[in-house]
């Protein structure tokens, strides 16, 4: 018995959905199917690739370096059926990204990928720095994009774009619009949850004037943020690209500080891993790389 396209896709889906069950209805099998599929992989590699986790299957190290490999197949399997198109992507990318560029940067790149390319299926997990990089570790996303740091030794980063972070409050609070180390000290501040990259950037950007910021409200949400400065809670210290709409409208003010709160936004993709063609496509658009047919 040799490996078949059918327990790959089986395998790619368990990875994504987490189930044998959703894995199933994904590529339109029955469950008992999916699951004997599954064994039989499992059996020809001569290893376990999934550990059940509470209700959820978790991807073993073995699964973890099976998984390219597979999507690789997958895809160049699409690619030869879609040959009539004119060497059409299609099939599915995988991508996680941190709160501001899921939100606010992300959505146009995928339009502008999807009208060149219709046959493609995004999926999109959108969390703080650290979920993205766990996403990008357990294989559930083939490339990744952050606004924090990332050193890890699996995981290798190229600069993307350049980003500002801002200092901003309520447009209804009577504050100087200049505001000292000392103001910032005695401030209440409105943050992100711990692992957010825009936070772990403050922290480092305060901590040698400021032993420690009065957080009085961390939240999980941007817009959770932005709602609870615009009444009065605190400060907030988000991207300038998160706040355009309320600084427009005039709910909110800019603050002039000592704090130095530019960054580098980062491409992150795992290590000694092929990309998919569709990944590199994509990430190639993202970096204005132009495609080989217009380069003369």
């Amino acid at each position: 018995m040799r490996i078949t396209l059918r327990q790959l896709q089986i395998f790619e889906a368990v990875v994504h959905t987490g189930s044998v069950t959703a894995a199933a209805e994904m590529v339109s099998i029955s469950q008992p199917a999916a699951s004997q599929a599954l064994r039989e992989l499992e059996a020809l590699l001569g290893r376990p690739l999934f550990r059940r986790h509470g209700k959820r299957l978790q991807i073993t190290p073995q699964a973890r370096h099976l998984l390219p490999q597979a999507r690789a197949v997958l895809s160049q399997i699409e690619q030869i059926e879609s040959m009539g198109n004119e060497d059409e992507l299609s099939g599915s990318l995988h991508l996680a990204a941190s709160v501001s560029v899921g939100n606010y940067l992300l959505p146009e790149k995928m339009s502008q990928f999807k009208r060149q390319h219709p046959n493609i299926r995004f999926n999109l997990d959108i969390g703080n720095t650290q979920s993205v990089i766990q996403q990008l570790l357990t294989g559930n996303a083939e490339v990744g994009f952050i606004e924090g740091y990332c050193q890890h030794a699996e995981l290798m980063t190229q600069v993307w774009l350049k980003d500002e972070l801002v200092v901003f409050g309520s447009s209804a609070e009577d504050r100087n619009t200049d505001l000292s180390w000392e103001d910032l000290q005695a401030a209440n501040w409105i943050m992100r949850e711990t692992g957010s990259g825009t936070r772990n950037i403050l922290e480092q950007a305060t901590a040698t004037h400021i032993s420690q910021l009065n957080v009085v409200l961390s939240l999980a949400h941007m817009e959770a943020v932005k709602q609870a400065v615009i009444h009065q809670m605190g400060l907030g210290c988000l991207s300038r690209m998160a706040i355009s709409q309320e600084l427009k409208s005039g709910l909110i003010r800019l603050y002039r500080t000592p704090l130095q709160l530019n960054r580098n936004l980062l491409i992150v993709t795992p290590k000694n891993t092929a990309l998919t063609q569709n990944a590199q496509k994509f990430i190639d658009l993202c970096c204005g790389v132009p495609p080989l047919e217009s380069i003369q």
